[in-house]
């Protein structure tokens, strides 16, 4: 059957007391209440929520706990059977300090993978995350088609991702019409950039690399993609979408330390100019000719 709406149901064990704390000191409207000569059903909405308040005596009830979102400090009270927190969102990314180690992961047949949002799947490349400032993480969708994604976006100080193998179909806010990411492609995924994972190959294979390591996704219900407008230099949080095409970048000499790497070209993402140098990425490949052009491997 359709879903008409949803209510969050209260038990109260001081019902009059409880329905007074939220319609007078918290200002939810009242949409009902029953019996009137002596209520013990009231429902009331406000801030996004539904709640049911329904009387429950003689019993001892845990408070349900309530988050607000404010932009005053936070503080928490106890009305009769609910704890109100009032939590500030706060925007600013935190970022741990780095601890440093050396680690090696290799690509072994029957590891674990983790499926996880949209129904991806998931294989951790730094285990101990650098004390969790960093998170890198092999990404794969083994059969092709719709991906049961959403639009979204993510609380965070750096992302991108590298497309290692197959293809994958994605749409960015402000970024035009949707594209697709062959192996070799790499975006940067700016903060808090609404995007949408469409479509992918059978087989496809994602690096994704991140920091902070543990970051909030947001879906956004709201917006929707692709906009109209294109607008292919805004910034977000200081940084700027890029998109790297392999098949249409120069393979160059690699120079390490101001010598040139022999036997080795490379190809320069753009990363480090959309974020003001806060980072850098380089494809790299083994394999150049005397002309300075990758050959063949």
């Amino acid at each position: 059957m359709p879903i008409q709406s949803a209510q969050i149901v209260i038990p109260c064990s001081q019902f009059d007391a409880t329905f007074a704390a939220v319609t007078g000191q918290l200002g939810f409207r009242v949409e009902m209440i029953s019996p009137t000569d002596a209520p013990t059903t009231a429902v009331v909405s406000g801030f996004g929520v539904t709640l049911r308040l329904l009387s429950t005596p003689r019993q001892k009830i845990e408070p349900t706990v309530l988050r607000l979102m404010t932009d005053q400090s936070p503080s928490t009270i106890t009305v009769p059977d609910i704890r109100i927190e009032w939590v500030r969102r706060d925007t600013a990314i935190q970022i741990p300090e780095a601890k440093q180690e050396f680690i090696i992961t290799r690509n072994a047949t029957g590891e674990t993978w983790i499926t996880g949002r949209a129904g991806m799947q998931y294989r951790d490349l730094i285990p101990g995350r650098f004390g969790g400032r960093f998170i890198a993480s092999h990404i794969r969708i083994p059969n092709g088609g719709p991906v049961p994604d959403y639009v979204h976006f993510h609380d965070i100080r750096f992302q991108m991702i590298f497309c290692k193998a197959g293809w994958v179909r994605v749409v960015y806010e402000d970024q035009g019409e949707p594209f697709v990411m062959h192996a070799g492609d790499c975006v940067l995924q700016p903060p808090q950039i609404r995007h949408r994972v469409l479509e992918a190959s059978a087989g496809l294979e994602v690096i994704e690399i991140g920091c902070p390591a543990i970051h909030d996704t947001h879906a956004d219900h709201d917006l929707l993609l692709p906009t109209p407008q294109v607008r292919a230099m805004r910034q977000f949080g200081g940084q700027r979408f890029v998109r790297h095409i392999a098949a249409e970048s120069r393979w160059l000499p690699w120079t390490w330390m101001g010598q040139d790497t022999a036997g080795f070209a490379v190809q320069d993402s753009g990363i480090s100019a959309a974020t003001h140098a806060l980072a850098a990425a380089r494809i790299v490949r083994a394999g150049l000719d005397a002309r300075g052009a990758a050959a063949p491997l």
